[in-house]
């Protein structure tokens, strides 16, 4: 699969959530008799996730800020600053990203991935994938030497949880070390590596130095997972599917057009 641009990836945000916007644009301010729609309301919030996904303002507050918007629009009026160079190239390059985004949201609309397209990428990826889960806990430390008494400890009969409790300085510490269960994909390389290689009921004999310390682990065990379901990764697979789709028509839209770069 070929890279894809930013610019792509924020539209296929804007064209999952476009289908939200209200038909009844109905008004939410009126500023000095000029009217404000929930529409203006509801692209505002699109554009303050994609900026910030983990920040929701209240509606209120969005409000105000479109409200804001609205007298400092009016103010650059008055001063006549929508008559510049300058502006008429901003506005020139907002019309060229609008329309280009709008563009991309209607083809995908006409031309959806069919179902059938999305199962058969489901099980050409994942179907049969056949899924390792470990069970493992680790005692961490900020140096070697520390590590290696601990070691020392464990190969003289140190019950694993105990020492862990007593030393790591992970926040699974007070749980003994205990990770639970895990795939080796969510740990960094070394440490997943490290655990692969031991036994159920083995230790590690010198430390695994990662970005966060030095690690002692100790396996416990290991099983056979189940793949997530069609319907978890579904989306994830729309997602890429319609990049591809996208990418496709875009170059068919550049081999059939006259375009020189001038350098």
């Amino acid at each position: 699969m070929k890279a894809t641009s930013g610019f792509i990836a924020s539209v296929l945000l804007v064209a999952a959530s476009h289908t939200a916007f209200a038909e009844a644009d109905k008004t939410i301010a009126i500023v000095n008799g000029s009217e404000l729609k929930q529409s203006a309301l509801q692209f505002y919030a699109l554009e303050r996730r994609q900026n910030d996904p983990k920040n929701k303002m209240p509606a209120s507050q969005l409000i105000d800020d479109i409200v804001n918007m609205q007298l400092l629009k009016e103010e650059a009026i008055k001063k006549k600053l929508n008559k510049g160079t300058e502006f008429s190239a901003r506005m020139d390059f907002i019309k060229l990203s609008m329309l280009s985004q709008v563009a991309m949201i209607n083809f995908l609309d006409n031309n959806p991935i069919p179902e059938a397209r999305l199962k058969q990428e489901y099980d050409a990826r994942i179907g049969d994938m056949k899924i390792v889960e470990l069970k493992a806990s680790h005692i961490l430390l900020d140096d070697g030497a520390k590590a290696k008494e601990v070691i020392n400890k464990l190969n003289n009969g140190g019950d694993f949880a105990k020492l862990a409790k007593e030393y790591s300085t992970g926040p699974t510490g007070p749980k003994g070390g205990d990770l639970g269960w895990f795939t080796p994909q969510r740990m960094v390389p070394e440490f997943s590596e490290a655990v692969l290689e031991l036994k159920n009921g083995e230790f590690t004999k010198k430390a695994v130095r990662t970005q966060f310390g030095w690690h002692i682990i100790l396996r416990s065990g290991k099983r056979n997972g189940s793949p997530p379901s069609f319907e978890t990764v579904k989306p994830n697979i729309a997602a890429a599917l319609e990049q591809e789709h996208i990418q496709k028509h875009i170059q068919t839209l550049r081999k059939n057009a006259n375009i020189k770069i001038i350098k």
